[in-house]
């Protein structure tokens, strides 16, 4: 979280402007929250905060979303020599049946060139979707 420093007069001044009571002991942070509150109106924090929240949502739309893997059950379900095995619900387990060694790589990407290099008569492993 930052921090901001202050200085003593705008400390002074918000004390002041919060108005507390005689011998009120207020904190710089709720005396800034009081007086915020009294020169903020609902409606015109509600605007903001709906600006705020469609200008956040409009970015979220803009950022390109994760491209969810292939189902590695599916394709083990077609690959023959391997249908009949429980526990392929990961392309990290598909390789550890296959003692493919991914050294923090794509498990599914090493096995596709495996794969390639060693069973081309399996079907290919499927590429991510765009």
């Amino acid at each position: 979280m930052p921090k901001f420093t202050v200085d003593e007069e705008l400390a002074a001044l918000v004390e002041r402007l919060a108005k507390p009571k005689p011998f009120e002991n207020l904190s710089f942070n709720d005396a800034l929250k009081r007086l915020l509150q009294q020169h903020i109106t609902p409606k015109k924090v509600d605007e903001e905060l709906e600006q705020l929240l469609a200008e956040s949502m409009a970015l979220a739309k803009k950022e390109p979303k994760k491209v969810q893997s292939p189902s590695p059950q599916k394709w083990a379900a077609s690959v023959p020599d391997l249908k009949s095995k429980e526990g392929l619900s990961t392309w990290k387990a598909i390789c550890s049946l296959l003692k493919i060694e991914t050294g923090g790589d794509s498990a599914r990407r090493k096995l596709k060139n495996w794969v390639k290099a060693n069973r081309p008569t399996w079907p290919p492993v499927p590429e991510l979707k765009s």
